[in-house]
This record gives structure tokens, C-alpha cells and sequence, in this order.
């Protein structure tokens, strides 16, 4: 409703709503379902709008930014496509503009609502050590807030970190005085079923939500995830972002743009110059074309210039400086990166993705996979022109294993922390890298 308001009063800034509603009544209903119908598509994939997460509303500027961007230009092509010259698209700016005004007031003024009205969240638990209490107070302070207070535990022995508020047969009476808190968690203590269901009753009748926390400790560095087996809770690894079906898209869709644009732009006039170039300086193919250990470790024929004569050592040996190897255009080509434009072919055919980690000779593949733990989980995902690690210095040869094992942290740093900004970034990066130029392109 705010994004059509929005729309709304833009369009009837440039021309009056009696004039729409008169003259283009149609264009002007089509123009707002095809409005509403994008606006969906887009939360859809930039999951900008999360559900409410205990007391808070969580919204994220940057992904509603985001997502403003990618619907601004998908209505772009629907109003050059249906609308023009009907309306003016001038008004498309400052209305998406007051939509992301008023969508940031209103978070902030229900997020200070949520707070009066709920100004504390408390909560009690059953069982648990000192180390897991301490854990889950850090994870209950991360979902509702700073303004969290645990009244105390249940349990047969005492610590020193938590007030004691009785043993396990206290509790129900406990719940009799219909106490103040929001919660009772259980952190699986060696009570008998039945007990556990009979506090259970209790909870739901003193309207206290009541929760089981089979593991109040980090399992896996990724988090944790809970699936359901037959009615039975199970944990699992939390899934990586890039697993999700409409991350896939959204990252698919911008390999697709992205590489058409330099494809269609960019290759007619630079692969006439850099084919001259090579040709003239040293005799061979102008591609070079080598096998590399791709998504989910499928081998593709990985594209790129020609930036070295033709030797034999190509699929075992890295490229170190001063590199015989490398001819003067060459030279020229890596520093600048240019020899990787070949790999927007790839990326178009789907072998790659713009961002990523990158990919590797498969002799290498076999080799640190032996010396590197989650080497093989680089494969998770699209390799890429481009990667986080690159972007943090972590490119060119890898002489030391700690050199790769740095190229890997920051590979699966981010796997498991993908998102389409940080895909912006690492393009915006890299291009700024290649003007400054780098001590590791050669």
C-alpha cells in the first residue's frame, strides 16, 4: 500500500489523477498490478522483509536498498516496454525515493513501539552448566535485543553465574504464581518424559511459551538449522545462502546481465585489439583454454587469453614473477586482468558465476584437497572471475600452503555468508584494484 501511495502521488505530480483516471484508466490499473506483481517478485528474492524475530522487526536498509534498485529496474523495462509514451518515468526516482524514506520511519517507529510496549523480555530455565546458559543468554540477547533479563534456573546444584530459583519439583508451583516472563526454556536435563509434558501443561496454561534446547552450544560455525523427521526435531548444519532457490536466481539472473553486457559491449572492439596484440608478438591460439575444477567438482574448460607462449607446463606449474613464460603483452594482460575476459563466456554458459571463488587447476585440486581442510568446500558454489578473496589480497601464485589456506578462509567465509551486496562488492573491488593496480597481478 505505501509503494503504491508512493507511485501514485509521483505520477499525479506530473500529471493529474483526473487526467489518469480519464484518459488512461487501463494504463493505469495494468501499471499498478505489473507495480505490485515486481514489488513481490522483488521481496521474494532479496528476502528483504524477514519475519518478526522475537520482539524486534528486522529489516535491513542495505537489503531494502537493494531490493528498491532491482525493482527500479525491472519497471524501468515494463514502462519502456508498455507505458511509454503514456507516462513519464522521471517520476519513478523520487517516488521510490519517499518509498524508501517513509519504509525506514516506519521500522524505526515500530521497532520503538515494540520496546515500550514490550520493554523487557525474561525468561527462566531448567537444567543447563554454567558455559550454556552463558552461551544462550548471548543467543536470546542476538534475537530480541539488549533489553533481556533471565529471572534465574532450576536445577539440583547451584553457579555462581545465575540465581537459583529451585530444584525440578519447584517448578510448577513456580508457574502457579503466574510469573512475568515471556519464556521457560528447557536445556535438556535428565527429567522423565512425563515431568517434562506435565511443565509443558503448565506453560501453556499460564500462557509462558516453553521451549526445549537440545544443544545451548555452537555445534557448527555456520549455526544450526532444525528440520523435523517423522515429528522428531532434528539438527542440522544451517544451510549456505547460495542453497536457497531464490539466491540461486537472483545470483543467476545478474551472471546472465552481467555477462551479456560485456559480451555485447565490451568484446566487439577489445577481442580484435588483444587477438592483434598476441598474435603479432608470439605464434599460437589467441584463447586459452584449460581444464579447472568447477561446481561441485565438475571439470569445465576454464577461457582466457593467451598471456604465455605455448610450453608444456601449463597444467602443472603457477606463474611466478618474472616468468619466462609470460610474453610482454601478456605481461600487460595480466596486470590488468584483461586475460579473464574470456571467462564471461563461461559465466554466460553457466560453467562460472562474475563472483566467486576461484577456480583451479584440477593437479592442484587433488593436491591441496590432501593439505587443506574445506579445500573441497570451494566447490559449493559457481567458481568465479572474480572473489572475496581476491578483493583481500589473497590472488596470484600460492608458493606456501598458508598462502592457499588464507584463499580458502575467505572462500568459505563467503559461501557462508553470501549475499547480492557482497557480490556488488567484490565487483566494485575488483575494478578499483585493477586501476590501482596490485603487487600480486603479474
Amino acid at each position: 500500500m505505501l509503494l503504491n501511495a508512493c507511485l501514485l502521488g509521483g505520477l499525479s505530480y506530473k500529471m493529474p489523477m483526473e487526467t489518469l483516471m480519464g484518459q488512461h484508466p487501463w494504463e493505469l490499473l495494468f501499471f499498478i498490478l505489473a507495480s505490485n506483481a515486481t514489488a513481490g517478485i522483488t521481496v521474494g528474492l532479496n528476502n528483504i522483509f524477514q519475519a518478526f524475530e522475537g520482539l524486534r522487526i528486522n529489516l535491513k536498509f542495505k537489503d531494502l536498498l537493494i531490493g528498491t534498485m532491482v525493482y527500479l529496474g525491472i519497471m524501468s523495462l515494463v514502462y519502456y516496454q508498455f507505458f511509454f509514451p503514456v507516462f513519464e518515468v522521471h517520476f519513478l526516482l523520487p517516488s521510490l525515493g519517499l518509498f524508501l524514506v517513509l519504509t525506514t520511519a516506519l521500522h524505526y517507529l515500530a521497532n520503538q513501539l515494540s520496546k515500550n510496549l514490550n520493554p523487557y523480555f525474561t525468561y527462566a530455565v531448567i537444567g543447563g552448566e554454567a558455559s550454556s546458559i552463558h552461551y544462550l543468554e548471548k543467543c536470546v540477547e542476538s534475537a530480541y535485543g539488549k533489553r533481556t533479563y533471565c529471572i534465574g534456573r532450576f536445577a539440583d546444584n547451584d553457579i555462581s553465574e545465575v540465581d537459583t530459583l529451585g530444584d525440578y519439583r519447584e517448578v510448577k508451583d513456580f508457574l502457579k504464581q503466574q510469573p512475568n516472563i515471556n519464556k521457560l526454556m528447557y536445556l535438556g536435563s535428565k527429567l522423565p518424559q512425563q515431568e517434562v509434558q506435565d511443565i509443558a501443561r503448565a506453560c501453556r496454561d499460564q500462557f509462558v511459551d516453553f521451549e526445549v534446547i537440545p544443544q545451548a552450544s555452537p555445534i557448527f560455525s555456520s549455526g544450526m538449522a532444525v528440520t523435523e523427521l517423522a515429528g522428531v526435531p532434528v539438527l542440522q548444519r544451517r544451510r549456505e545462502p547460495l542453497n536457497q532457490i531464490q539466491n540461486r536466481l537472483l545470483k543467476r539472473i545478474f551472471d546472465i546481465m552481467f555477462s551479456s553486457l560485456v559480451i555485447v559491449l565490451v568484446f566487439p572492439w577489445l577481442l580484435p585489439i588483444i587477438a592483434l596484440a598476441i598474435r603479432l608478438e608470439s605464434r599460437g591460439p589467441i584463447f586459452f583454454s584449460q581444464k579447472r575444477t568447477g561446481y561441485r567438482n565438475r571439470a569445465f574448460n576454464c577461457l582466457k587469453f593467451r598471456s604465455m607462449r605455448v610450453n608444456g607446463d601449463s597444467d602443472n606449474k603457477q606463474a611466478v614473477r618474472n616468468d619466462s613464460r609470460i610474453t610482454r603483452v601478456g605481461s600487460f594482460l595480466r596486470k590488468t586482468s584483461l586475460d579473464e575476459f574470456p571467462q564471461f563466456l563461461n559465466v554466460f554458459m553457466g560453467d562460472m558465476s562474475v563472483v566467486g571463488p576461484r577456480p583451479h587447476m584440477l593437479k592442484h585440486t587433488e593436491e591441496y584437497a590432501e593439505l587443506i581442510d574445506s579445500f573441497m568446500f570451494r566447490h559449493a558454489v559457481k567458481p568465479g572471475v572474480t572473489g572475496w578473496a581476491q578483493i583481500n589480497g589473497w590472488r596470484g601464485p600460492t608458493p606456501e600452503v598458508y598462502q592457499m589456506e588464507k584463499r580458502v578462509e575467505y572462500d568459505v567465509d563467503y559461501i557462508e555468508n553470501w549475499n547480492f551486496w557482497l557480490d556488488m562488492k567484490c565487483v566494485f573491488f575488483t575494478v578499483w584494484n585493477i586501476f590501482r593496480g596490485e603487487k600480486n597481478a603479474f
